[in-house]
């Protein structure tokens, strides 16, 4: 298997978590711990986001543009705050919004450093996990 495509799979992979809150309410399967969040696509959400954050950092450092490391950190704020201090669906809208930021930061401040194929990915990756984080309003 090649390298694109390992990617590639790991990615889709990636999404599984996404869709647990969907399973969790078509399975009728209540969750409740001091140890899990109640909306555990919004929270794993919410990693993705600090972790493509970090992605972005490290592009930019390497491409000389120091000026732009506060750009990656904007939902990364947001979404801690809105984490501590916020209800469960203004978190979760956070979540939507930072995958969207993060999607444009890939398309427009990275556009010369990602390939093709890779755009591709990140947009299609970003709407199948928006989809079920989109759904959980409805299901609150």
């Amino acid at each position: 298997m090649t390298l694109k495509k390992k990617i590639i799979s790991l990615t889709f992979f990636g999404l599984i978590p996404f869709y647990s809150d969907l399973v969790f309410i078509v399975f009728k399967i209540n969750i409740k711990s001091t140890f899990l969040p109640t909306n555990l696509s919004a929270f794993y959400g919410a990693l993705i986001i600090c972790f493509l954050s970090g992605m972005h950092w490290k592009s930019l450092i390497q491409a000389k543009k120091i000026e732009l490391l506060v750009i990656p950190m904007i939902p990364v704020i947001f979404l801690w705050i809105t984490f501590f201090f916020s209800n469960k669906l203004f978190f979760q809208f956070t979540v939507i919004f930072g995958l969207l930021w993060c999607l444009v930061s890939d398309l427009t401040l990275l556009k010369k450093l990602n390939e093709k194929w890779f755009k591709k990915m990140r947009v299609l990756i970003t709407i199948f996990a928006i989809i079920p984080l989109t759904l959980n309003f409805f299901y609150q």
